[in-house]
């Protein structure tokens, strides 16, 4: 399968699929994808005004989202022990959400930090 058809095929996915396939796909190659642009990372609203995260897979699914407010944007990798340890754990200290997966024609999945950090542990003990 092509990549641009596995690409077409994967955002075309509910929510909840992406956001299931961003675990099982983080978990395994053990990184996170986010946007970011030299001054700092991409971030975006939740439905209620707040400030919320967008974090992607894949460097190719980030790389669809770079355009409007985020074209000068990059794709940079996060390692997925500091994503858990730090990111996770500072972002619900700041009150900041996770958007799961975002894609240009969908918000993708908004979550709690902690929800997420459960979800992830629970897809980690798998590959002990």
């Amino acid at each position: 399968m092509d990549i641009n058809k596995k690409i077409s095929n994967i955002i075309n996915l509910s929510a909840q699929e992406r956001y299931d396939y961003f675990i099982r796909k983080i978990a395994d190659f053990e990184e996170v994808w986010g946007l970011y642009d030299g001054d700092g990372w991409a971030m975006t609203m939740d439905d209620g005004g707040k400030k919320a995260m967008p974090f992607w897979p894949e460097k190719e699914f980030a790389k669809l989202c770079m355009q409007n407010e985020w074209e000068n944007y990059k794709p940079k990798a996060i390692d997925l022990n500091d994503f858990i340890e730090k990111w996770l754990v500072g972002m619900y200290k700041d009150n900041l959400k996770a958007v799961v997966f975002y894609t240009p024609n969908n918000k993708g999945l908004i979550i709690y930090p902690h929800k997420l950090k459960e979800d992830l542990e629970e897809e980690l003990e798998q590959y002990e």
